[in-house]
């Protein structure tokens, strides 16, 4: 896997709000729309270091090769279905939504508030 490239994460109410949006508008309708999805992107690392300040913790993670990551996958099922889906990580992985924000005024939830919703989630839980 890859740390250092960039993806496009779309924060799930946000696809949510776009969806219902795109469904009410009839100006949407017969073209091609990519959900509200925050810019820019941020790398697998810098994901990881937001979202453990969210948590107020301090980040650790280990980035696993190829090879390690099909070991790892015989043992734990979760991480072997990630084995499938390396291609997304190789290269960056960008959405262009802006196409939707100047259309409805609206750009997607920055990563930073939506990893701190879903860290005030959890701790509610």
């Amino acid at each position: 896997m890859n740390d250092a490239v960039p993806h496009s994460l779309t924060f799930t109410p946000d696809a949510a709000h776009g969806l219902a949006t795109l469904a009410e508008s009839e100006r949407a309708w017969n073209q091609v729309w990519h959900l509200p999805t925050a810019a820019p992107a941020l790398t697998g690392k810098q994901f990881i270091e937001t979202t453990a300040q969210a948590f107020g913790v301090l980040p650790k993670y280990r980035v696993l090769s190829r090879p390690m990551l099909k070991v790892v996958g015989w043992f734990n099922p979760l991480v072997g279905e990630l084995y499938e889906m390396l291609y997304q990580n190789d290269s960056p992985y960008l959405f262009d939504s802006s196409k939707f924000g100047r259309a409805f005024g609206f750009a997607g939830t920055p990563y930073s508030d939506g990893i701190r919703i879903c860290a005030a989630s959890c701790a509610k839980a």
